[in-house]
């Protein structure tokens, strides 16, 4: 199983069928985990997934509120939110106000990912640091004595981009599942020397077993 998308538990207030109102604190309470200097792998996507489609909702509109002033907030081609992270902002109570299609169908999610969307080649090493590192943050927002019961990330997965080839070492290819994704366990990235994709991963996030 993929535990790249998490849950997201930030006050959500519905104003019309097609708006949302969070707040902007509990975004960058987590982006402060993941800036900090132990994780240099790691970043952070912010999304709307859609319950019934499975796939992120369309965001039309973003933009922050705070004492009085909008600041638009970028989104990404694959509907992804590019919040600024600024300690002043969460200070002011800013909120993040959002135009979203389908409102109602939508939750609010976050995913772990690689921090280099441009990067195509890799090592077994590389991708493994970097699922140490995915467990590391997850503990850390699960905090005290949650963290305890946390499941231990075991490996990494690869969202391909569309008709993307992954080849190894052995000059062995592999295209991905239905979904384009491809999942590398620890074992097997302890066993890898070198990965190259034909085109940079969409996103690469964590593996948890299940």
């Amino acid at each position: 199983m993929c535990a790249g998308a998490v849950a997201l538990a930030l006050a959500m207030t519905p104003t019309t069928a097609q708006a949302l109102i969070l707040e902007y604190a509990g975004f960058y309470d987590r982006m402060k985990v993941v800036n900090k200097t132990d994780y240099p792998l790691v970043t952070l996507a912010f999304y709307l997934n859609h319950r019934q489609q499975g796939h992120p909702c369309v965001i039309r509109q973003a933009e922050l509120i705070h004492k009085e002033m909008r600041l638009p907030v970028g989104i990404s081609p694959r509907y992804e939110l590019l919040l600024p992270f600024d300690p002043k902002l969460k200070l002011d109570k800013a909120v993040l106000a959002l135009s979203v299609d389908d409102e109602s169908q939508c939750d609010f999610a976050m995913q772990l990912r690689f921090s280099d969307p441009l990067q195509q080649a890799f090592s077994g090493a590389e991708l493994d640091q970097l699922a140490s590192q995915f467990d590391a943050v997850l503990k850390r927002f699960a905090g005290f004595p949650f963290r305890f019961l946390q499941p231990d990330v075991s490996g990494v997965v690869v969202q391909l981009a569309p008709d993307s080839l992954m080849t190894d070492q052995r000059h062995v290819s592999q295209r991905g599942d239905a979904q384009g994704r491809i999942t590398l366990t620890q074992q097997q990235l302890v066993e890898l020397e070198t990965l190259r994709f034909s085109e940079p991963p969409l996103w690469i996030g964590p593996y948890i077993e299940r």
